[in-house]
């Protein structure tokens, strides 16, 4: 009976520790920022594509010559802005002036990521590029996993066309929750992303795009958030679809529903 106790006790301890190491150590578990320092990036180059920053913003900015909008572009936690030119060449086929978001932490900075300090900079972003749309023309903002939260808080501080959101959630302690499912990961975790709330405090239109095969976030939590949000919505499945390869394989339907979307909420 005394081994019994002595093994349960050992276990319970051996558990204690790794909810604490999760606690403590939980942003080098959700963030991955690649070392590459902001600016050094001859792939954005390339593309027509400038680093600029403006305080502590940081961002790519790749103009057209005649635009009809803005697309601001929040990535996801792994990287950073750099590794996004995916995107520029996705989007070479729209009128738009696109921005990349380096987050606070990423690219070289000497900042923890932490979800207070992302959320703040990225209104910071989108009130700047307010300052500098002066022909007025209609701002998109487009998250994908993790940015498709900071994206969608943002949409509830000012104003903007519309959302474009690839891979979202409901929140990040859920979908934590549903990897760890021994562990209470939803109650140790401080950046929740808690995106199932903001979209119901904003009637913004929101366009959202997620892969049927998903195993990161599966289907089952973007069918859950399209629910949340209170303006008007679409949620498009793509079939043969995963978390990474979502605009490799479904980009003609991504795209052609992106033009559709920005032509109605544009006008």
């Amino acid at each position: 009976m005394k081994l019994i106790i002595n093994l349960i006790c050992f276990c319970i301890g051996c558990y204690t520790l790794i909810l604490v190491a999760l606690y403590f150590f939980q942003e080098k578990l959700m963030f991955f920022p690649s070392t590459t320092p902001f600016g050094d990036c001859p792939e954005m180059e390339k593309r027509s594509a400038r680093a600029e920053t403006s305080q502590n913003i940081r961002y790519y900015f790749q103009p057209k010559s005649d635009p009809d909008s803005w697309i601001l572009i929040f990535h996801g936690n792994a990287g950073n802005a750099c590794d996004r030119t995916y995107f520029l060449d996705f989007l070479k086929g729209f009128n738009s002036n696109l921005v990349v978001f380096e987050y606070p932490g990423f690219g070289g900075d000497s900042n923890a990521p932490k979800e207070s300090l992302i959320l703040k900079q990225a209104h910071e972003l989108v009130l700047h590029i307010k300052t500098r749309n002066h022909e007025n023309l209609p701002i998109y903002l487009m998250g994908e996993s993790l940015g498709t939260g900071v994206a969608t808080w943002v949409a509830t501080q000012t104003d903007i066309s519309g959302l474009i959101l690839l891979s979202s959630y409901t929140s990040l302690a859920l979908v934590a929750q549903h990897h760890y499912p021994w562990a209470p990961v939803k109650y140790l975790l401080r950046n929740k992303f808690s995106a199932d709330i903001w979209a119901g405090q904003t009637l913004t239109p929101a366009l959202l795009f997620h892969g049927i095969n998903d195993d990161i976030i599966p289907i089952n939590f973007v069918r859950q958030q399209v629910l949340n949000f209170k303006g008007d919505k679409k949620l498009v499945e793509l079939p043969n679809c995963g978390h990474n390869d979502m605009i490799d394989m479904g980009e003609k339907i991504i795209q052609k529903e992106i033009h559709d979307f920005i032509v109605k909420t544009s006008s």
